[in-house]
């Protein structure tokens, strides 16, 4: 190449003394994707160049003479070549750089940098077999995000819910509420810590530890088909070919604790055990095993966040075993401003069949949260090649999200009178939470690739996985006084009655979610026809055991001598009693939450990839999965849905279909059969309240809930350009049959409402998703956008009186609605910039989330909505040298709230009936919450 390249320029173009200058683009030769960041350097003199977000390079004024022209990106092999310049015409060459790989006698190890990135990604998702996307750890270190939760909110049809501080937990793929996705690492199911659900906080993942993201949202038949929504596979980082060091130092801080305070409490008095667990069930606790030293809080001002990972990675024993390790951990202060407005249990009737019913709010309270999170995340895999047609590996992964919350309660019991000009309420609580959240998961995958005879190979694994969340002590606090207006004389004021004590309340809560997982894969290439083909067949077995434990107290505050209540003077001289003393017990004898669950799931499956043409192939299989499930809880052995055994086998057909237009485009066509098996507490009658304030609903499980099946459709065209360019657009479709979905409904408890699960007939789903990405030297755009309609039928209760006869009517109406969680519109823009020359990368990340249905009401036209959101993020970097960077992150630039609302005329918008933080009078706001922007800057070196 070196005297080719010399003889094109040096007489090829030759014509005069003087050339203006060299241009041309830098790809990689395997997958002719663009380079970005390459160095391309022309010696004697100053002349270098770095290549585009496109690839392209640029040298000029050069004079006539002899040069050296290097060109070198990390994990290539670098090109030297020697030039003669005689020519004044610009002249244009193109270079196509190859891996920096290893040859082991006939297998070839990709270079240590190639996995995670871009381009990698690019050729993955082109030559996957099913719909997917992919998002390389090369996008997640530049992007403004620092858990999987926020990355997931920039992948196309995807949304997520975020917690009470405003950070990302859970992904909502194509509208399909969190429990329709599953998470895997490395190809592997894991168990969730969520106490009632299956779906993983996908925040407890630190973004470090990656090295890409796919989102598959059609399945094959080799694949679980527990995922409508789509299969999230955290791939981790894998040893590398060379020597690896990177590691990572940032701090932060929230601006919400410029504004406030931050507040915390000792966590050294929280005890792990309830007294039950110490003491057995059926003994009575003492006050005394009750500290409430837990519950005294302090403050502090704009505390500082902290983040640090290290990974150290390489190949030995003549680069047959790789060996990486790689840890993160990360500390964050967060938290949020609440408003909210308590929606009353019962309505009075609307006031005529057309007209509609009202939402009622009794309370308003705000709130302040302040978190404490440690987020750690560990890594470690060692692989071994035996020879090109044998290897193994042995993976395993630590992950720990551990909270602090400190969350200060001011209730106001609304009065809906007014006196003099005066007009609120007329009690107001006050309540100070403390707890802590243990969240964990543990895995351990043995994994190993073989060739058993001829052209059959297998790939298996081997997992145990475990997954806690613990809740010890979680504590409330709460103090009362009365409120009145002072009626004694003209002058209008407010009279405030001393603050007395209220019970107390305790909670120790904790389960534990067990898999151990066989997965065997068969492949046989062979010719069907004179055409190739690809047969698979294989199955996986899991058995899962879960155990869940909660146990509740109340300690009455006797009253004072010669008084009803006890006065506030402090938390420390507060006086409890059990009252009656049977309250010593707890509840956790008779506690639906305290249940064993098991399940088995058994597949067996079988699939063949067959090539119609070079350019057509068609995969086909079918899926048989058996499900049994068993519980057994503390209930009453008269209590229906005390203990149950279930079982059930789905048959999951599936098809997908790639036809290639030319070697950039093609369309995909795919079919699959899918379910939703109901998550534990879905099925357990267990009432749990954990909160233990009027705002958070109670859950309940139902018994007689059936699991889902959806059909799923998928049409996609693709496009991949030249380089990183890309262009996407497809349809998608699913029939749900038996939608589980949780719905407010008023129970046998008192006349509070409470959350519970049914089965909502049959709901269709679809809608239109684009994907695009496109670079103009060093400026560069990417985005997505999905529309998402889906309708579901649900029964509401109307009541009503007839003006005419004045009628009271208490019917069921049918109403339409979409699914649960889902937003019609979502959208993600990014405005990149890139310079090889200064090694600045800078990228603007906004993310729009329409409306969508957060809790469903039992009335009609009453549930509660997200208003859309419009969040805007920041980030860049500066390298120094090629081993070192320095980066700023900036989340929620805009300070984007969150706000419930219910879609109804709002008569509290304005005159004597105003509420607070109503800003429509069209909508009804039931919450408002403010978390402001947070700021982070860091260091990275990697070597």
């Amino acid at each position: 190449m070196k005297l080719l390249l010399a003889f094109l320029i040096a007489f090829g173009f030759a014509s005069v003394s003087f050339a203006s200058s060299i241009t041309g683009f830098v790809y990689d030769k395997k997958g002719r994707e663009q380079l970005v960041g390459a160095v391309v350097i022309l010696q004697p003199g100053s002349f270098n160049s770095f290549s585009s977000l496109e690839g392209k390079f640029s040298l000029n004024n050069i004079k006539t003479g002899n040069y050296k022209l290097r060109v070198s990106y990390i994990g290539y092999k670098t090109i030297d070549t020697t030039l003669a310049i005689v020519s004044n015409i610009d002249f244009k060459v193109d270079f196509y750089m190859i891996s920096n790989s290893t040859n082991l006698t006939t297998v070839v190890v990709s270079s240590k940098g190639g996995r995670e990135s871009d381009g990698y990604a690019k050729r993955a998702e082109q030559r996957a077999d099913n719909v997917v996307n992919i998002v390389s750890a090369n996008s997640i270190a530049i992007s403004p995000d620092i858990t999987v939760a926020n990355v997931m909110a920039r992948v196309s049809g995807v949304s997520v819910e975020r917690g009470n501080t405003g950070e990302g937990q859970y992904a909502i793929i194509r509208g399909m509420d969190k429990r329709y996705n599953t998470t895997l690492i490395n190809g592997v199911k894991i168990p969730s810590p969520d106490n009632k659900n299956r779906y993983v906080p996908l925040d407890i993942f630190p973004s470090d530890l990656i090295e890409r993201i796919e989102v598959s949202k059609s399945l094959t038949a080799e694949m679980e088909g527990d995922a409508s929504g789509g299969v999230i596979n955290l791939v981790m980082k894998t040893a590398p070919d060379d020597f690896r060091l990177e590691g990572n130092v940032g701090a932060g801080y929230s601006a919400l604790f410029s504004q406030r305070p931050f507040d915390s409490f000792s966590t050294s008095f929280v005890n792990r055990k309830s007294p039950a667990e110490i003491l057995g069930t059926g003994v009575e606790a003492q006050i005394s095993a009750f500290p409430f030293q837990n519950l005294i809080t302090s403050t502090k001002k704009s505390p500082i966040n902290s983040n640090y990972s290290l990974t150290i990675g390489d190949r030995f024993l003549d680069k047959r075993l790789g060996v990486i390790f790689s840890g993160s951990y990360q500390n964050t202060y967060a938290g949020n401003n609440t408003s909210r407005l308590v929606e009353n249990a019962t309505l009075g009737p609307a006031q005529g069949p057309n007209a509609e019913m009202t939402q009622v709010f009794p309370e308003y309270l705000t709130r302040k949260y302040s978190s404490l999170t440690n987020r750690l995340g560990l890594i470690s895999t060692i692989d071994y090649r035996f020879n090109p047609d044998n290897a193994i590996s042995l993976f395993g992964t630590y992950l720990q999200l551990n909270e602090d919350r400190v969350r200060l309660t001011n209730d106001l019991l609304l009065g809906n009178y007014s006196f003099q000009g005066y007009t609120g309420g007329f009690q107001q609580s006050y309540e100070t939470q403390t707890r802590q959240d243990l969240q964990s998961i543990y895995s351990l995958i043995l994994h190993g690739n073989n060739k058993l005879a001829g052209l059959l190979t297998t790939d298996w694994a081997l997992a145990y996985s475990k997954a806690k969340q613990q809740l010890p002590d979680m504590a409330a606090f709460n103090t009362t006084q009365q409120i009145s207006p002072n009626t004694s004389g003209t002058a209008t004021s407010i009279v405030y009655g001393p603050l007395t004590v209220r019970p107390e309340k305790r909670e120790w809560s904790h389960n534990t979610d067990k898999d151990l997982s066989g997965y065997l894969n068969l492949h046989y290439n062979s010719e069907i026809m004179n055409h190739q083909s690809l047969i698979t067949f294989g199955g996986m077995f899991r058995h899962k055991s879960r155990d869940n434990y909660d146990n509740q107290y109340s300690l009455n505050a006797p009253p004072d001598a010669n008084s009803i209540d006890q006065k506030y003077i402090s938390i420390p001289a507060s006086q409890f009693k059990f009252i009656p003393h049977t309250d010593a017990l707890g509840t956790a004898f008779s506690n639906a939450g305290v249940y064993t669950f098991n399940e088995n799931v058994q597949g067996v499956y079988g699939e063949a990839k067959y090539f119609i043409k070079d350019n057509f192939d068609v995969l086909i299989g079918l899926r048989v999965e058996n499900t049994s499930q068993t519980y057994n809880s503390s209930l009453p052995a008269t209590i229906a849905g005390k203990s149950a055994t279930i079982s059930y086998l789905d048959f999951l057909p599936s098809l997908n279909a790639k036809y290639s237009l030319n070697n950039n485009q093609a369309l995909r066509l795919s079919y699959f059969t899918s379910v939703l098996r109901p998550a534990y507490s879905d099925l357990v009658p267990y009432l749990d309240k954990t909160g233990f304030s009027q705002d958070d609903f109670g859950t309940i499980g139902n018994p007689n809930l059936q699991h889902t099946v959806i059909n799923n459709f998928d049409f996609r065209y693709e496009v991949f350009p030249k380089g990183l360019d890309q262009f996407m657009i497809g349809t998608f479709y699913k029939s749900i049959f038996n939608p589980i979905e949780y719905a407010l409904v008023q129970t046998s408890f008192a006349a509070d409402l409470e959350l519970t699960p049914n089965n909502f007939g049959t709901a269709h789903n679809y809608g239109l998703e684009a994907v695009f990405r496109k670079y103009f030297g060093n400026i560069g755009i990417s985005g997505n956008y999905t529309y998402t309609y889906s309708v579901i039928n649900s029964s509401k209760k109307f009541n009503y009186i007839d003006p005419t006869d004045n009628s009271f009517h208490n019917i069921d109406v049918n109403q339409p609605r979409p699914l649960q969680g889902q937003a019609a519109h979502i959208g993600n823009i990014s405005l990149l910039f890139k310079s090889g020359k200064s090694k600045v990368d800078a990228q603007l990340a906004a993310v729009y989330t329409g409306a969508r249905i957060n809790t469903l009401s039992m009335y009609k036209d009453l549930d509660n909505w997200e208003r859309p959101t419009f969040n805007l993020d920041f980030s860049a970097q500066k390298e120094f040298g090629r081993h070192y960077i320095i980066y700023v992150k900036i989340n929620n630039l805009l300070n984007t709230p969150y706000q419930l609302i219910v879609k109804q005329t709002n008569r509290a918008y304005s005159g004597i009936n105003k509420l607070p933080i109503q800003d429509s009078p069209k909508y009804a706001t039931i919450e408002k919450d403010v978390y402001y922007a947070r700021y982070s800057l860091g260091f990275r070196f990697k070597f």
